[in-house]
Protein backbone atom coordinates (compact mmCIF):
# COMPACT_ATOMS: atom_id res chain seq x y z
CA UNK A 1 0.00 0.00 0.00
CA UNK A 2 1.40 3.64 -0.71
CA UNK A 3 3.60 5.13 1.78
CA UNK A 4 2.47 8.77 3.35
CA UNK A 5 5.54 10.52 3.55
CA UNK A 6 3.42 14.08 5.02
CA UNK A 7 0.98 15.23 2.57
CA UNK A 8 2.68 12.78 -0.30
CA UNK A 9 1.55 9.38 -1.18
CA UNK A 10 3.58 6.99 -3.25
CA UNK A 11 2.78 3.97 -5.42
CA UNK A 12 5.02 2.28 -8.21
CA UNK A 13 1.88 2.60 -10.63
CA UNK A 14 -0.65 4.93 -10.14
CA UNK A 15 -3.96 4.45 -12.91
CA UNK A 16 -5.76 7.20 -13.57
CA UNK A 17 -9.25 6.31 -14.68
CA UNK A 18 -10.91 3.04 -13.04
CA UNK A 19 -12.62 1.58 -16.48
CA UNK A 20 -12.39 -1.35 -17.93
CA UNK A 21 -9.06 -0.63 -19.14
CA UNK A 22 -7.95 1.20 -15.95
CA UNK A 23 -9.12 -2.03 -13.57
CA UNK A 24 -7.60 -4.64 -16.27
CA UNK A 25 -4.19 -2.83 -16.00
CA UNK A 26 -4.12 -2.40 -12.53
CA UNK A 27 -4.90 -5.96 -12.15
CA UNK A 28 -1.80 -6.70 -14.53
CA UNK A 29 0.60 -4.34 -12.53
CA UNK A 30 -0.41 -6.02 -9.47
CA UNK A 31 0.29 -9.79 -10.26
CA UNK A 32 3.59 -8.20 -11.82
CA UNK A 33 4.01 -7.33 -7.71
CA UNK A 34 4.05 -3.49 -8.75
CA UNK A 35 2.38 -1.50 -5.69
CA UNK A 36 -0.56 -0.32 -7.61
CA UNK A 37 -3.09 2.41 -7.05
CA UNK A 38 -6.25 3.54 -9.20
CA UNK A 39 -7.50 6.73 -8.81
CA UNK A 40 -11.28 7.14 -9.75
CA UNK A 41 -14.07 10.37 -10.10
CA UNK A 42 -16.59 7.93 -9.22
CA UNK A 43 -17.00 4.72 -7.63
CA UNK A 44 -15.04 2.03 -9.94
CA UNK A 45 -18.23 -0.26 -10.80
CA UNK A 46 -20.24 3.64 -11.86
CA UNK A 47 -17.67 4.32 -14.44
CA UNK A 48 -18.17 5.27 -18.12
CA UNK A 49 -17.84 1.43 -18.95
CA UNK A 50 -21.05 0.59 -18.13
CA UNK A 51 -22.40 1.94 -21.16
CA UNK A 52 -20.44 -0.93 -22.63
CA UNK A 53 -23.69 -2.69 -23.72
CA UNK A 54 -23.44 -4.68 -26.58
CA UNK A 55 -20.03 -7.06 -26.32
CA UNK A 56 -16.54 -7.57 -26.80
CA UNK A 57 -15.43 -9.46 -30.24
CA UNK A 58 -12.54 -11.88 -30.06
CA UNK A 59 -11.57 -14.96 -32.17
CA UNK A 60 -11.02 -18.31 -30.25
CA UNK A 61 -9.38 -20.18 -32.67
CA UNK A 62 -10.44 -23.46 -30.98
CA UNK A 63 -13.98 -22.53 -32.91
CA UNK A 64 -12.10 -22.40 -36.30
CA UNK A 65 -12.09 -18.35 -36.06
CA UNK A 66 -8.69 -16.48 -36.84
CA UNK A 67 -7.40 -13.18 -35.25
CA UNK A 68 -6.25 -11.85 -38.70
CA UNK A 69 -10.01 -12.05 -39.85
CA UNK A 70 -10.49 -10.32 -36.60
CA UNK A 71 -8.37 -7.51 -37.48
CA UNK A 72 -9.65 -6.64 -40.79
CA UNK A 73 -12.96 -7.04 -39.67
CA UNK A 74 -12.37 -3.69 -37.28
CA UNK A 75 -9.64 -2.14 -39.68
CA UNK A 76 -12.29 -2.11 -41.98
CA UNK A 77 -14.81 -1.16 -39.45
CA UNK A 78 -12.72 1.91 -38.64
CA UNK A 79 -12.45 2.88 -42.68
CA UNK A 80 -9.06 2.00 -42.59
CA UNK A 81 -7.88 5.12 -39.91
CA UNK A 82 -7.61 2.98 -37.09
CA UNK A 83 -3.84 1.85 -35.58
CA UNK A 84 -3.81 -1.06 -37.78
CA UNK A 85 -0.81 -2.38 -35.15
CA UNK A 86 -2.38 -1.63 -32.19
CA UNK A 87 -5.36 -3.06 -33.46
CA UNK A 88 -3.57 -6.33 -34.93
CA UNK A 89 -2.16 -6.72 -31.20
CA UNK A 90 -5.86 -6.37 -29.50
CA UNK A 91 -7.49 -8.87 -31.86
CA UNK A 92 -4.02 -11.18 -30.99
CA UNK A 93 -4.89 -11.12 -27.08
CA UNK A 94 -8.57 -10.78 -27.25
CA UNK A 95 -9.51 -14.40 -27.35
CA UNK A 96 -7.24 -14.79 -24.21
CA UNK A 97 -8.69 -11.76 -22.75
CA UNK A 98 -12.60 -13.22 -22.91
CA UNK A 99 -11.53 -16.54 -21.37
CA UNK A 100 -9.45 -14.97 -18.71
CA UNK A 101 -12.56 -12.54 -17.44
CA UNK A 102 -14.66 -15.46 -17.95
CA UNK A 103 -12.16 -17.69 -15.29
CA UNK A 104 -12.46 -14.65 -13.26
CA UNK A 105 -16.16 -14.83 -12.93
CA UNK A 106 -17.18 -13.28 -15.85
CA UNK A 107 -20.81 -15.25 -16.65
CA UNK A 108 -21.11 -14.93 -20.43
CA UNK A 109 -24.40 -15.72 -22.50
CA UNK A 110 -24.29 -19.46 -23.38
CA UNK A 111 -25.42 -21.54 -26.58
CA UNK A 112 -25.22 -25.20 -26.87
CA UNK A 113 -21.55 -25.20 -27.95
CA UNK A 114 -20.42 -23.00 -24.46
CA UNK A 115 -19.82 -19.75 -24.81
CA UNK A 116 -22.48 -18.25 -26.70
CA UNK A 117 -21.49 -15.23 -29.63
CA UNK A 118 -23.31 -12.92 -32.17
CA UNK A 119 -22.27 -11.46 -35.23
CA UNK A 120 -21.96 -7.85 -33.73
CA UNK A 121 -19.80 -4.57 -34.54
CA UNK A 122 -19.60 -5.27 -38.16
CA UNK A 123 -17.58 -8.53 -37.77
CA UNK A 124 -18.28 -10.92 -40.36
CA UNK A 125 -18.08 -13.84 -37.86
CA UNK A 126 -20.02 -14.65 -34.77
CA UNK A 127 -17.28 -13.46 -32.32
CA UNK A 128 -18.90 -11.03 -30.16
CA UNK A 129 -18.84 -12.70 -26.38
CA UNK A 130 -21.49 -10.85 -24.30
CA UNK A 131 -23.26 -10.80 -20.94
CA UNK A 132 -27.44 -9.99 -21.73
CA UNK A 133 -27.20 -5.97 -22.63
CA UNK A 134 -25.29 -4.97 -19.71
CA UNK A 135 -21.76 -6.63 -20.50
CA UNK A 136 -19.53 -3.14 -19.67
CA UNK A 137 -21.78 -3.44 -16.34
CA UNK A 138 -20.72 -7.21 -15.32
CA UNK A 139 -17.30 -6.68 -16.70
CA UNK A 140 -16.32 -3.82 -14.33
CA UNK A 141 -18.02 -5.49 -11.41
CA UNK A 142 -15.73 -8.80 -11.96
CA UNK A 143 -12.70 -6.67 -12.62
CA UNK A 144 -13.19 -4.27 -9.00
CA UNK A 145 -13.34 -7.54 -7.49
CA UNK A 146 -10.50 -8.91 -8.74
CA UNK A 147 -8.10 -5.53 -7.95
CA UNK A 148 -10.24 -5.49 -4.09
CA UNK A 149 -8.86 -9.25 -3.71
CA UNK A 150 -5.45 -8.64 -5.32
CA UNK A 151 -5.01 -5.54 -2.68
CA UNK A 152 -4.93 -2.66 -4.69
CA UNK A 153 -5.50 0.44 -3.66
CA UNK A 154 -8.42 2.62 -5.09
CA UNK A 155 -8.57 6.40 -4.61
CA UNK A 156 -12.38 6.55 -4.96
CA UNK A 157 -13.63 9.86 -5.90
CA UNK A 158 -10.62 11.71 -6.02
CA UNK A 159 -9.94 13.97 -8.99
CA UNK A 160 -6.59 14.58 -10.80
CA UNK A 161 -5.88 18.43 -10.85
CA UNK A 162 -2.25 18.01 -13.01
CA UNK A 163 0.16 15.64 -13.40
CA UNK A 164 3.71 16.39 -12.39
CA UNK A 165 5.90 16.20 -15.15
CA UNK A 166 9.59 16.47 -15.40
CA UNK A 167 12.06 15.97 -17.60
CA UNK A 168 9.64 15.06 -20.03
CA UNK A 169 8.71 12.07 -17.73
CA UNK A 170 5.34 11.79 -15.96
CA UNK A 171 6.49 11.14 -12.12
CA UNK A 172 2.94 11.78 -10.24
CA UNK A 173 -0.24 13.46 -9.97
CA UNK A 174 -1.72 16.67 -7.82
CA UNK A 175 -5.17 14.92 -7.19
CA UNK A 176 -7.80 16.12 -4.22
Amino acid sequence: MGVNSGNMLDHDILIIGAGLAGMRAALSAKEQGADVAVVSKVHPVRSHSNAAQGGINAALTDRGDDWRDHAYDTIKGSDFLGDQDAIALMCQEAGDEVIAMEHMGAIFNRDEEGLGTIAFGGQREARTFFVADFTGQALLHVLYEQIVKAGALVYEEWFVLSLIVRDGKCGGAVMM
